[in-house]
Protein backbone atom coordinates (compact mmCIF):
# COMPACT_ATOMS: atom_id res chain seq x y z
CA UNK A 1 0.00 0.00 0.00
CA UNK A 2 2.91 2.58 0.64
CA UNK A 3 3.55 2.35 -2.98
CA UNK A 4 0.24 4.20 -3.59
CA UNK A 5 0.21 6.13 -0.49
CA UNK A 6 3.37 7.79 -1.60
CA UNK A 7 1.52 9.15 -5.07
CA UNK A 8 -1.33 10.39 -2.96
CA UNK A 9 1.10 12.35 -0.45
CA UNK A 10 2.95 14.02 -3.26
CA UNK A 11 -0.57 15.10 -5.35
CA UNK A 12 -1.74 16.59 -1.54
CA UNK A 13 1.12 18.72 -1.70
CA UNK A 14 1.12 19.89 -5.15
CA UNK A 15 -2.57 20.15 -5.39
CA UNK A 16 -2.79 23.59 -3.52
CA UNK A 17 -0.54 25.19 -5.83
CA UNK A 18 -2.06 23.77 -9.05
CA UNK A 19 -5.00 24.92 -7.90
CA UNK A 20 -4.17 28.68 -7.70
CA UNK A 21 -2.69 28.14 -10.86
CA UNK A 22 -6.17 27.18 -12.08
CA UNK A 23 -8.25 29.35 -9.87
CA UNK A 24 -8.46 32.39 -11.92
CA UNK A 25 -9.66 30.66 -15.24
CA UNK A 26 -12.11 28.85 -12.87
CA UNK A 27 -13.86 31.70 -11.80
CA UNK A 28 -13.45 33.85 -15.18
CA UNK A 29 -15.30 30.44 -16.81
CA UNK A 30 -17.85 30.46 -13.99
CA UNK A 31 -18.60 34.17 -14.56
CA UNK A 32 -18.50 34.31 -18.11
CA UNK A 33 -21.19 31.19 -18.36
CA UNK A 34 -23.54 31.90 -14.51
CA UNK A 35 -21.81 35.52 -13.39
CA UNK A 36 -21.38 33.70 -10.14
CA UNK A 37 -18.87 31.44 -8.22
CA UNK A 38 -20.43 29.03 -6.13
CA UNK A 39 -19.23 27.29 -3.52
CA UNK A 40 -20.50 24.05 -4.21
CA UNK A 41 -19.23 23.69 -7.64
CA UNK A 42 -15.89 25.35 -6.66
CA UNK A 43 -15.48 21.64 -4.09
CA UNK A 44 -16.97 19.32 -7.14
CA UNK A 45 -14.26 20.72 -9.76
CA UNK A 46 -11.20 20.97 -7.40
CA UNK A 47 -12.38 17.52 -6.14
CA UNK A 48 -11.84 16.05 -9.70
CA UNK A 49 -8.90 18.17 -10.47
CA UNK A 50 -7.54 16.51 -7.37
CA UNK A 51 -8.67 12.93 -8.15
CA UNK A 52 -6.97 13.10 -11.37
CA UNK A 53 -3.79 14.85 -9.97
CA UNK A 54 -3.53 11.83 -7.62
CA UNK A 55 -4.12 9.22 -10.12
CA UNK A 56 -1.47 10.70 -12.73
CA UNK A 57 0.73 10.75 -10.03
CA UNK A 58 -0.43 7.06 -9.49
CA UNK A 59 1.10 5.74 -12.56
CA UNK A 60 4.23 7.72 -13.04
CA UNK A 61 5.44 7.37 -9.20
CA UNK A 62 7.72 6.56 -7.76
CA UNK A 63 11.00 8.19 -9.83
CA UNK A 64 13.12 5.98 -10.50
CA UNK A 65 17.28 7.23 -11.34
CA UNK A 66 17.59 7.08 -14.72
CA UNK A 67 21.24 5.40 -14.81
CA UNK A 68 19.16 2.97 -13.10
CA UNK A 69 16.21 2.78 -15.91
CA UNK A 70 19.07 2.23 -18.43
CA UNK A 71 19.91 -0.93 -17.03
CA UNK A 72 16.31 -2.43 -17.31
CA UNK A 73 16.23 -5.36 -19.07
CA UNK A 74 12.51 -6.29 -17.80
CA UNK A 75 9.17 -6.39 -19.80
CA UNK A 76 8.01 -3.40 -20.83
CA UNK A 77 5.06 -4.20 -23.15
CA UNK A 78 1.94 -6.85 -22.23
CA UNK A 79 -0.86 -7.08 -25.47
CA UNK A 80 -1.88 -10.41 -24.40
CA UNK A 81 -5.78 -9.44 -23.36
CA UNK A 82 -7.19 -10.62 -20.07
CA UNK A 83 -3.64 -12.22 -19.68
CA UNK A 84 -4.83 -10.85 -15.33
CA UNK A 85 -7.24 -13.68 -15.77
CA UNK A 86 -4.36 -16.60 -16.72
CA UNK A 87 -2.00 -15.00 -14.12
CA UNK A 88 -4.73 -15.69 -11.40
CA UNK A 89 -5.31 -19.19 -12.34
CA UNK A 90 -1.13 -20.08 -12.17
CA UNK A 91 -0.37 -18.38 -9.06
CA UNK A 92 -3.04 -17.76 -6.81
CA UNK A 93 -3.57 -19.45 -3.66
CA UNK A 94 -7.15 -19.55 -3.33
CA UNK A 95 -8.69 -23.12 -2.61
CA UNK A 96 -12.91 -22.68 -3.04
CA UNK A 97 -12.58 -26.17 -0.49
CA UNK A 98 -10.54 -24.00 2.03
CA UNK A 99 -11.86 -21.05 3.53
CA UNK A 100 -8.28 -20.29 5.30
CA UNK A 101 -7.01 -19.30 1.65
CA UNK A 102 -9.89 -17.05 0.84
CA UNK A 103 -8.15 -14.01 3.15
CA UNK A 104 -4.77 -14.79 1.66
CA UNK A 105 -5.94 -14.90 -1.62
CA UNK A 106 -7.18 -11.42 -1.91
CA UNK A 107 -3.47 -10.20 -0.86
CA UNK A 108 -1.66 -11.31 -3.85
CA UNK A 109 -0.67 -9.19 -6.04
CA UNK A 110 -2.67 -10.85 -8.98
CA UNK A 111 -5.71 -10.03 -7.23
CA UNK A 112 -4.60 -6.47 -6.00
CA UNK A 113 -3.31 -5.11 -9.54
CA UNK A 114 -6.68 -5.67 -11.15
CA UNK A 115 -8.51 -4.84 -9.13
CA UNK A 116 -7.12 -1.08 -7.97
CA UNK A 117 -6.73 -0.33 -12.04
CA UNK A 118 -10.82 -0.93 -11.56
CA UNK A 119 -11.12 1.29 -8.67
CA UNK A 120 -8.50 4.03 -10.52
CA UNK A 121 -11.16 5.16 -12.82
CA UNK A 122 -14.49 4.07 -10.63
CA UNK A 123 -14.20 7.88 -9.86
CA UNK A 124 -13.53 9.32 -13.59
CA UNK A 125 -17.38 7.49 -14.25
CA UNK A 126 -19.25 8.87 -11.55
CA UNK A 127 -17.71 12.96 -12.23
CA UNK A 128 -18.63 12.47 -15.88
CA UNK A 129 -21.88 11.52 -15.52
CA UNK A 130 -23.25 13.11 -12.24
CA UNK A 131 -21.37 16.41 -13.17
CA UNK A 132 -20.63 16.54 -16.79
CA UNK A 133 -24.07 14.68 -17.47
CA UNK A 134 -21.90 12.27 -20.25
CA UNK A 135 -23.84 9.41 -21.95
CA UNK A 136 -22.94 5.82 -21.02
CA UNK A 137 -21.30 5.48 -24.34
CA UNK A 138 -19.31 9.09 -24.01
CA UNK A 139 -18.45 7.96 -20.62
CA UNK A 140 -16.70 4.54 -21.73
CA UNK A 141 -15.10 6.72 -24.69
CA UNK A 142 -13.65 8.78 -22.25
CA UNK A 143 -12.48 6.11 -19.69
CA UNK A 144 -10.72 4.01 -22.24
CA UNK A 145 -8.78 7.65 -23.63
CA UNK A 146 -7.66 8.29 -20.25
CA UNK A 147 -6.29 5.19 -19.80
CA UNK A 148 -4.30 5.37 -23.14
CA UNK A 149 -2.99 8.26 -22.23
CA UNK A 150 -1.48 6.31 -19.05
CA UNK A 151 -0.15 3.97 -20.43
CA UNK A 152 1.65 5.77 -23.16
CA UNK A 153 3.15 7.75 -20.55
CA UNK A 154 4.32 4.37 -19.35
CA UNK A 155 5.22 2.89 -22.50
CA UNK A 156 7.29 6.31 -23.69
CA UNK A 157 9.43 6.59 -20.36
CA UNK A 158 7.56 9.71 -18.92
CA UNK A 159 7.20 10.88 -22.69
CA UNK A 160 10.95 10.39 -23.53
CA UNK A 161 12.67 11.34 -20.25
CA UNK A 162 13.71 7.86 -19.50
CA UNK A 163 15.92 6.06 -22.08
CA UNK A 164 13.18 3.17 -21.41
CA UNK A 165 9.72 2.73 -20.42
CA UNK A 166 10.64 1.76 -16.13
CA UNK A 167 7.02 0.53 -15.79
CA UNK A 168 4.84 -2.13 -17.48
CA UNK A 169 2.36 -0.81 -20.39
CA UNK A 170 -0.33 -3.29 -20.60
CA UNK A 171 -3.16 -4.14 -22.22
CA UNK A 172 -4.86 -6.00 -19.46
CA UNK A 173 -5.20 -2.22 -17.24
CA UNK A 174 -6.44 -0.56 -20.22
CA UNK A 175 -9.29 -2.94 -20.28
CA UNK A 176 -9.38 -2.93 -16.62
CA UNK A 177 -9.42 0.91 -16.08
CA UNK A 178 -11.84 1.17 -18.61
CA UNK A 179 -14.43 -1.30 -16.90
CA UNK A 180 -13.48 1.18 -13.59
CA UNK A 181 -15.49 3.98 -15.92
CA UNK A 182 -18.40 1.81 -16.50
CA UNK A 183 -18.64 0.86 -13.01
CA UNK A 184 -18.43 4.46 -11.74
CA UNK A 185 -21.34 5.22 -14.08
CA UNK A 186 -23.20 2.39 -13.05
CA UNK A 187 -23.17 3.27 -9.48
CA UNK A 188 -23.48 7.36 -9.93
CA UNK A 189 -26.82 7.35 -8.77
CA UNK A 190 -26.23 5.77 -5.50
CA UNK A 191 -23.71 7.98 -4.47
CA UNK A 192 -24.82 11.31 -5.83
CA UNK A 193 -28.42 10.97 -4.86
CA UNK A 194 -27.80 13.63 -1.69
CA UNK A 195 -25.84 16.09 -3.41
CA UNK A 196 -27.51 18.72 -5.96
CA UNK A 197 -28.07 17.83 -9.41
CA UNK A 198 -25.94 19.48 -12.47
CA UNK A 199 -29.28 21.32 -13.48
CA UNK A 200 -29.68 22.53 -9.55
CA UNK A 201 -26.60 23.59 -9.50
CA UNK A 202 -26.70 26.14 -12.55
CA UNK A 203 -30.24 27.04 -11.89
CA UNK A 204 -29.03 28.19 -8.51
CA UNK A 205 -26.02 29.54 -10.57
CA UNK A 206 -28.35 31.55 -12.78
CA UNK A 207 -30.68 33.09 -10.04
CA UNK A 208 -27.10 34.13 -8.48
CA UNK A 209 -26.11 35.61 -11.74
CA UNK A 210 -28.51 38.48 -11.64
CA UNK A 211 -27.08 40.11 -8.53
CA UNK A 212 -23.89 42.15 -9.25
CA UNK A 213 -21.73 41.88 -6.35
CA UNK A 214 -18.86 44.19 -5.75
CA UNK A 215 -16.18 40.98 -5.74
CA UNK A 216 -17.68 40.53 -9.48
CA UNK A 217 -16.74 44.00 -9.95
CA UNK A 218 -13.25 43.66 -8.55
CA UNK A 219 -12.98 41.08 -10.75
CA UNK A 220 -13.55 43.02 -13.95
CA UNK A 221 -11.34 45.77 -12.53
CA UNK A 222 -8.67 43.53 -11.95
CA UNK A 223 -8.89 41.89 -15.90
CA UNK A 224 -9.10 46.18 -16.99
CA UNK A 225 -6.15 47.42 -14.99
CA UNK A 226 -4.16 43.83 -15.79
CA UNK A 227 -4.90 44.70 -19.81
CA UNK A 228 -3.82 48.34 -19.34
CA UNK A 229 -0.80 47.42 -17.86
CA UNK A 230 0.31 45.33 -20.82
CA UNK A 231 -0.84 48.22 -23.01
CA UNK A 232 0.77 51.00 -21.46
CA UNK A 233 3.71 48.96 -20.92
CA UNK A 234 4.38 48.28 -24.45
CA UNK A 235 3.52 51.63 -25.71
CA UNK A 236 5.73 52.98 -23.25
CA UNK A 237 9.27 50.46 -24.52
CA UNK A 238 8.19 51.56 -28.04
CA UNK A 239 7.43 55.53 -27.56
CA UNK A 240 11.18 55.74 -25.44
CA UNK A 241 12.72 54.46 -28.66
CA UNK A 242 12.02 58.07 -29.51
CA UNK A 243 14.32 60.80 -28.48
CA UNK A 244 11.98 63.62 -28.53
CA UNK A 245 10.11 61.71 -26.23
CA UNK A 246 13.07 60.85 -23.70
CA UNK A 247 13.45 64.78 -23.58
CA UNK A 248 9.68 65.63 -22.92
CA UNK A 249 9.40 64.10 -19.54
CA UNK A 250 13.45 64.39 -18.93
CA UNK A 251 13.64 64.75 -15.06
CA UNK A 252 9.89 64.05 -14.49
CA UNK A 253 9.38 60.48 -14.27
CA UNK A 254 6.12 60.96 -11.88
CA UNK A 255 4.57 63.37 -14.21
CA UNK A 256 4.88 61.05 -16.94
CA UNK A 257 3.19 58.08 -15.15
CA UNK A 258 0.22 60.15 -14.18
CA UNK A 259 0.23 61.14 -17.57
CA UNK A 260 -0.15 57.78 -18.70
CA UNK A 261 -2.43 57.25 -15.99
CA UNK A 262 -5.43 59.64 -16.99
CA UNK A 263 -4.74 58.96 -20.66
CA UNK A 264 -5.48 54.96 -20.09
CA UNK A 265 -8.55 55.87 -18.10
CA UNK A 266 -10.00 58.17 -20.64
CA UNK A 267 -9.61 55.74 -23.42
CA UNK A 268 -10.71 52.62 -21.44
CA UNK A 269 -13.00 53.55 -19.19
CA UNK A 270 -14.87 56.75 -21.17
CA UNK A 271 -14.39 56.33 -24.50
CA UNK A 272 -14.72 52.28 -24.70
CA UNK A 273 -17.64 52.16 -22.71
CA UNK A 274 -19.28 54.55 -25.06
CA UNK A 275 -18.31 52.57 -28.08
CA UNK A 276 -19.56 49.35 -26.34
CA UNK A 277 -22.25 50.86 -24.72
CA UNK A 278 -21.25 50.41 -21.18
CA UNK A 279 -18.73 47.17 -21.19
CA UNK A 280 -14.57 47.45 -20.86
CA UNK A 281 -12.67 44.20 -21.39
CA UNK A 282 -13.30 43.37 -17.79
CA UNK A 283 -17.29 44.00 -17.53
CA UNK A 284 -17.29 41.78 -20.92
CA UNK A 285 -15.26 39.20 -19.65
CA UNK A 286 -17.76 38.79 -16.47
CA UNK A 287 -20.17 39.81 -18.10
CA UNK A 288 -21.97 43.09 -16.36
CA UNK A 289 -22.68 46.54 -17.74
CA UNK A 290 -22.97 49.52 -16.94
CA UNK A 291 -26.17 51.47 -17.70
CA UNK A 292 -27.34 55.13 -17.49
CA UNK A 293 -30.63 56.15 -15.77
CA UNK A 294 -33.79 56.32 -18.21
CA UNK A 295 -31.49 55.78 -21.50
CA UNK A 296 -31.36 53.25 -23.62
CA UNK A 297 -27.59 53.76 -24.42
CA UNK A 298 -25.25 55.59 -22.03
CA UNK A 299 -23.78 58.81 -22.57
CA UNK A 300 -20.28 60.34 -22.83
CA UNK A 301 -21.11 62.88 -19.96
CA UNK A 302 -22.55 60.10 -17.34
CA UNK A 303 -18.94 58.06 -18.18
CA UNK A 304 -17.31 60.60 -17.53
CA UNK A 305 -19.31 61.95 -14.57
CA UNK A 306 -18.65 58.41 -12.79
CA UNK A 307 -15.47 57.64 -13.69
CA UNK A 308 -14.06 61.24 -13.54
CA UNK A 309 -15.04 61.29 -9.59
CA UNK A 310 -13.40 58.21 -9.25
CA UNK A 311 -10.09 57.96 -11.00
CA UNK A 312 -9.37 61.69 -11.58
CA UNK A 313 -10.51 62.97 -8.43
CA UNK A 314 -9.49 60.63 -6.47
CA UNK A 315 -6.70 59.76 -8.59
CA UNK A 316 -5.43 63.05 -7.95
CA UNK A 317 -5.78 62.56 -4.31
CA UNK A 318 -4.14 59.00 -4.11
CA UNK A 319 -1.52 60.61 -6.32
CA UNK A 320 -0.58 64.05 -4.01
CA UNK A 321 -1.07 61.88 -0.88
CA UNK A 322 1.77 59.39 -1.91
CA UNK A 323 4.23 62.67 -2.64
CA UNK A 324 3.27 64.75 0.17
CA UNK A 325 6.28 63.86 2.93
CA UNK A 326 8.33 66.07 0.46
CA UNK A 327 6.19 69.29 1.34
CA UNK A 328 5.25 68.13 4.60
CA UNK A 329 9.39 68.14 5.13
CA UNK A 330 9.82 71.70 3.57
CA UNK A 331 11.49 74.35 5.64
CA UNK A 332 8.71 76.70 4.50
CA UNK A 333 6.21 77.30 7.46
CA UNK A 334 3.53 77.84 5.07
CA UNK A 335 4.21 75.32 2.53
CA UNK A 336 4.10 73.37 5.10
CA UNK A 337 0.57 74.29 6.95
CA UNK A 338 -0.52 74.53 3.54
CA UNK A 339 0.70 70.61 2.80
CA UNK A 340 -0.56 69.46 5.83
CA UNK A 341 -4.56 70.95 5.63
CA UNK A 342 -4.39 69.63 2.26
CA UNK A 343 -3.18 66.07 3.78
CA UNK A 344 -6.19 66.05 6.45
CA UNK A 345 -8.51 66.68 3.54
CA UNK A 346 -7.64 64.69 1.12
CA UNK A 347 -7.76 61.85 3.99
CA UNK A 348 -10.85 62.50 5.21
CA UNK A 349 -12.13 62.18 1.82
CA UNK A 350 -10.45 58.84 1.19
CA UNK A 351 -12.22 57.95 4.55
CA UNK A 352 -15.32 58.95 3.40
CA UNK A 353 -14.47 56.34 -0.06
CA UNK A 354 -14.24 53.61 2.30
CA UNK A 355 -16.74 54.40 4.48
CA UNK A 356 -18.95 54.48 1.25
CA UNK A 357 -17.45 50.97 0.19
CA UNK A 358 -18.20 49.43 3.78
CA UNK A 359 -21.19 51.06 3.76
CA UNK A 360 -22.61 49.19 0.25
CA UNK A 361 -21.02 45.99 1.41
CA UNK A 362 -23.69 45.83 4.60
CA UNK A 363 -26.30 46.66 2.09
CA UNK A 364 -28.56 44.96 -0.12
CA UNK A 365 -28.93 47.51 -2.82
CA UNK A 366 -24.88 48.19 -3.62
CA UNK A 367 -24.75 51.34 -5.13
CA UNK A 368 -21.54 53.53 -5.01
CA UNK A 369 -21.01 57.27 -4.35
CA UNK A 370 -19.76 57.97 -8.12
CA UNK A 371 -22.77 56.06 -9.29
CA UNK A 372 -25.09 58.15 -7.48
CA UNK A 373 -23.83 61.10 -8.71
CA UNK A 374 -23.25 59.81 -12.60
CA UNK A 375 -27.07 58.50 -12.51
CA UNK A 376 -25.27 54.93 -13.59
CA UNK A 377 -25.73 51.66 -12.36
CA UNK A 378 -23.80 47.97 -12.70
CA UNK A 379 -26.56 45.33 -14.07
CA UNK A 380 -25.78 41.46 -15.44
CA UNK A 381 -26.29 40.45 -19.05
CA UNK A 382 -26.42 36.80 -17.67
CA UNK A 383 -30.46 37.17 -17.59
CA UNK A 384 -30.45 38.11 -21.15
CA UNK A 385 -28.43 35.76 -22.21
CA UNK A 386 -30.22 33.45 -20.85
CA UNK A 387 -33.83 33.86 -22.18
CA UNK A 388 -32.24 34.20 -25.36
CA UNK A 389 -31.03 30.49 -24.81
CA UNK A 390 -34.19 29.30 -23.90
CA UNK A 391 -36.02 31.17 -26.75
Amino acid sequence: MSAYAEPIKTAIIVFPFLAFAISFVLVIREYRKYGTFLFRRALILYSFVFYLLCAYFLIILPLPPRAEVAQYTSQYLELRPFYFVSRFLQDTVLNIHDPSTFIPSLRQGVVLEPVFNVLLLVPFGVYLRYYYKLSFKKVVLASFLLSLFFELTQLSGLYFIYPRPYRLADVNDLINNTFGGIVGYAITPMLTFLFPTRDELDEAAYEKGQFVSLFRRFVAFLIDWFVISIVQTIAMLLLNLIPQYKQWFAGYPALEGRLWFFVMVFLVFMLLPKLTNGETIGKKVVRIQVVEEGREKIRFRALFIRYGYLYFVYGLISSYMTSASDLLNSNNRMLQLVSFILFLFCSFLLLLFFINVFYVLIRKKRRLFYEKASHTYTISTIKEKKNTENQ
